[in-house]
């Protein structure tokens, strides 16, 4: 059985994971995800269901970037490259880790917030986060971003304090006002 690889050399599979042989899938890396532990987790979780008669996709999934680096940092959704090169006009905002109450406490000001609001809505289009805590501020705004919640929801949240997720409500209170139409 020879699987066919794609351009880069890794086994080519549809969005459902399944190869171009029958009854075979591939995961993870062999299949040229991004290298994370998490997201074979949820190629597996992809595989298990299809394979139970199910019809799960990669296609609607949002997968974050995390470097546990000191300071860490964090991606998830679009960044300006990516709305520039594919035409989403954004707003963008932006917060200094300094400003965030929690790392003042805990003597960690490195870093920034950063995130892409839609010009033309108010959906969180994207986020990038190098600070402390990067990977768990980082949940809280994958969260918001798939189910879809404005901005302004999030903005308004009571999020505990004294926490680095705390700084998202100043971070998304300074997101432009969209344009006059």
């Amino acid at each position: 059985m020879c699987e066919q690889l794609d351009e880069r050399g890794y086994i080519r599979v549809n969005d459902r994971l399944q190869t171009s042989a029958d009854d075979v899938w591939a995961i993870g890396e062999v299949a040229g995800r991004p290298q994370f532990t998490h997201v074979s987790v949820n190629d597996f979780r992809i595989v298990r269901d299809n394979m139970e008669g199910g019809h799960r996709s990669t296609g609607d999934r949002l997968i974050p970037y995390t470097l546990f680096t000191d300071p860490p940092l964090a991606r998830v959704g679009l960044n300006e490259t990516d709305a520039l090169r594919v035409g989403i006009a954004v707003r963008i905002a932006t917060l200094p880790m300094s400003n965030v109450l929690r790392t003042e406490a805990a003597d960690e000001t490195q870093g920034f917030m950063k995130v892409l609001v839609g010009a033309d809505d108010d959906r969180i289009l994207g986020f990038t986060m190098i600070g402390s805590e990067a990977g768990e501020v980082l949940a809280a705004m994958q969260t918001a971003m798939i189910a879809g919640l404005p901005y302004q929801k999030l903005r308004d949240a009571v999020i505990s304090h004294l926490t680095v997720a705390e700084g998202l409500g100043p971070l998304l209170a300074r997101v432009p006002e969209r344009a006059a139409m």
